[in-house]
């Protein structure tokens, strides 16, 4: 009996045919790591970023109800994710594969997660059993998003061996912290020592929200894989030319090519992600 195909396997099929058409931005290039303290710095450069429609905060399509992703090749679609999300790749790429899950009706981007966007997101995270992953997701114009309908974004966390690990990760947390010892920047995270129903999940999340004093509709970021979950308030999502996502704020920071390397390492890159976030008065 022929085994079913997986969805990583199924992905990576359709995001090489997608790629190898030119409909797929995507190209393998080499990290570059850049040493810093309390963590390393991972830039990862991809020309698709400069083809990615990215809406300024008062576009009307932050706010318009229309579904962002109706019109998507159907070559991109993965699978529908219960009834309210559906799991395509993400055309604009930075790693592979890179998925985006994104709700089938238009919710504006700036609104928190509900117990149906984690309950997708846990469903696509234990689909994925080939490798370790991590979903992000970017609330709000602060927050690093682009366009305005409610998605969220997964792809595979980093290999040790390329030096470089998210920094609860690197840093380790227990059960009984909320904070990564040394972050300069405030943030609130929780080791998931279970595997969480959706409710706790979202509970969690609720929790780490307050911690951090994200206020309703405010910019934030959220990162979680399998064994935690970090929430990470932010005040602006560019700098000139520069911009940080959720994953930036964890270190792997994306950019379109060396100028903008260059920049991020001039002003110092744990700076901007303090000046992209909230300085934690405590240590800094």
């Amino acid at each position: 009996m022929e085994k079913e195909e997986g969805l990583e396997e199924r992905s990576l099929r359709q995001f090489d045919a997608l790629v190898e058409r030119g409909n797929l931005l995507w190209r393998m290039t080499t990290p570059q790591l850049i040493k810093a303290d309390p963590f390393n710095f991972q830039f990862r450069s991809a020309n698709s970023l400069t083809a990615k429609p990215i809406l300024s905060s008062t576009d009307p399509g932050r706010s318009k109800s229309t579904n962002a992703f109706s019109d998507t090749d159907p070559d991109f679609f993965l699978s529908h994710i219960g009834s309210s999300h559906t799991l395509i790749l993400n055309k604009y790429c930075v790693v592979r594969p890179q998925f985006l899950l994104h709700t089938n009706t238009f919710i504006p981007q700036s609104d928190h997660l509900t117990e149906s966007d984690l309950a997708a997101a846990w469903t696509v995270l234990s689909s994925l059993t080939r490798g370790k992953y991590i979903v992000i997701y970017n609330c709000g114009f602060e927050g690093g998003s682009s366009v305005g309908h409610k998605h969220l974004q997964i792809l595979p966390r980093p290999k040790k061996e390329e030096g470089f690990e998210f920094f609860p990760d690197l840093l380790s947390i227990d059960s009984d912290t909320s904070t990564v010892p040394k972050i300069p920047f405030r943030h609130s995270v929780k080791k998931l020592l279970l595997s969480p129903s959706a409710a706790q999940l979202v509970g969690i999340y609720k929790s780490l929200v307050e911690q951090v004093k994200v206020q309703e509709a405010a910019g934030h970021n959220v990162l979680l894989t399998e064994d935690w979950i970090l929430v990470i308030p932010r005040t602006k999502g560019r700098k000139g030319i520069l911009s940080a996502n959720a994953a930036a704020m964890a270190g792997m920071v994306w950019v379109t090519g060396e100028e903008e390397v260059r920049q991020w390492v001039e002003a110092g890159p744990m700076k901007l992600l303090c000046e992209f976030g909230v300085v934690d008065q405590e240590v800094g």
